[in-house]
């Protein structure tokens, strides 16, 4: 008689999240989610910057799965992910496993274009109005997706 198959044991970050209704943000502001589908996300404010009113930048990995969060960053346990930290999710914005997110409300509009590194160039999509393009421009601190997107929300 075969012995019956044993299912893989889950991952301690799933059953962690899972506890705490599938979301958690650590003591830097490190948000992590486990969707009910498995997705992982995870996302943070941008490092060391304070924002003018109607202007938010975050740095995120989303519909991935821990497996694969785990291989980008080597956070293996529930302790590491408590000290996760933005400059983390940066650092892998910049290796292109995560993107920005910038976001400006001026009260009557709100737009939202993502910035994403590949091959070298920055690609920017505008998911509303399901556009992309390169940026032309060098985009490197806070301040340049700022005037980006406040330039951008000008021409729209």
């Amino acid at each position: 008689m075969k012995p019956a198959k044993k299912k893989p044991a889950e991952h301690p970050i799933a059953s962690f999240l899972k506890s705490n209704l599938g979301y958690y943000t650590n003591p830097f502001g490190v948000q992590s989610d486990l969707l009910e589908d498995g997705a992982f996300n995870i996302t943070a404010h941008y490092p060391g910057i304070l924002l003018d009113t109607g202007y938010v930048i975050e740095i995120c990995i989303e519909d991935s799965t821990i497996e694969e969060f785990s291989k980008l960053s080597g956070i293996t346990t529930v302790e590491q992910l408590h000290f996760a930290s933005p400059h983390l999710l940066l650092d892998l914005y910049h290796q292109g496993a995560a993107f920005l997110s910038v976001l400006y409300d001026n009260g009557e509009c709100c737009w939202e274009l993502v910035f994403r590194k590949k091959e070298g160039r920055i690609h920017v999509k505008d998911e509303d109005e399901d556009l992309s393009w390169v940026a032309r421009k060098k985009l490197e601190k806070p301040a340049d997706f700022i005037n980006y997107i406040t330039n951008y929300s000008k021409k729209h």
